[in-house]
């Protein structure tokens, strides 16, 4: 402890010959205080970081006060040594998210599994309809939030964007509905997004520029993306995917740099929607 290297304690220790042991010269000595080092404390601050997002979901609220003393330290820290400066990740977050007040009670309600009379507007009608649901699941996907349940009306597995919630309040009366074949870490297995479609899956086939294949290469699309071809003429992958409105618009935010070799149809689809956009264009 007071010479190891390793350890690097540098304990002000000495040894006491009446006593026959070792003792600390300071008495506000303790290893228990030993500093962070600037690993260990840069980890520490991305972890407050991304904690810091979720304070103001309910259910975290326990551990709430362990949180606020952990980004009390790093701030502490953080101001005693300035030239290092812990703000050092930045998070994406949506500038203005509807809907995020109704976590907390969806959260309860899908922990406790709870039925709940949800209000829900959707974006092309005038007037909510009302619909009891048994909540299963909540997901995230690109800075929306969607509640995955059963339907008792119509006794189907449905989604819900929170954004579109008008109001929501417990099913008085109602009993919680499970589905034997509902299974969360596989429900969007197979799909880029949210949106299952009809749920066939099927083999999409994408060929890359170079340039952009490298973005793909570093960050794929799915966990099933497969590389057919890489060479200095192109980056062909392969999905294994449901065609559905998500993997549309990422193909479409590739632009001229990506071309659907398969299937047909969605090569067709594309296509189509870049006409449309021409016409929008040169009217």
């Amino acid at each position: 402890m007071r010479n190891c290297s390793q350890l690097n304690y540098n304990a002000p220790i000495a040894y006491l010959k009446k006593e026959n042991g070792y003792y600390y010269t300071d008495p506000n000595y303790s290893i228990g205080n030993f500093p962070l080092n600037e690993l260990e404390l840069q980890a520490l601050a991305t972890a407050v970081d991304t904690l810091s997002q979720y304070k103001h979901i309910a259910v975290f609220n326990e551990f709430a006060s362990t949180v606020d003393k952990v980004i009390n330290l790093v701030q502490q820290i953080s101001f005693e040594r300035p030239a290092k400066g812990l703000k050092f990740i930045d998070f994406e977050r949506a500038p203005y998210s509807k809907g995020k007040e109704y976590l907390d009670p969806l959260i309860a309600a899908t922990r406790n599994k709870s039925p709940i009379l949800l209000s829900y507007l959707k974006f092309d009608d005038t007037l909510p309809k009302e619909r009891t649901l048994s909540p299963y699941l909540l997901k995230e996907y690109r800075n929306r939030w969607y509640l995955v349940g059963l339907q008792h009306e119509t006794n189907n597995i449905r989604k819900f964007a929170l954004d579109r919630i008008h109001s929501l309040r417990p099913a008085e009366g109602e009993e919680f509905i499970h589905s034997e074949g509902f299974e969360p870490e596989l429900y969007f297995k197979n799909t880029i997004g949210i949106s299952l479609e009809d749920g066939k899956v099927e083999n999409i086939v994408l060929s890359f520029t170079p340039h952009d294949g490298h973005y793909v290469k570093t960050q794929h699309l799915h966990h099933s993306q497969e590389t057919l071809i890489d060479d200095d003429q192109e980056l062909r992958i392969k999905l294994r995917v449901v065609i559905n409105y998500e993997l549309i618009a990422t193909i479409l935010s590739f632009g001229k740099n990506v071309k659907v070799l398969e299937p047909e149809a969605l090569r067709q689809e594309i296509l189509n929607t870049y006409e449309e956009c021409r016409v929008i264009y040169q009217s």
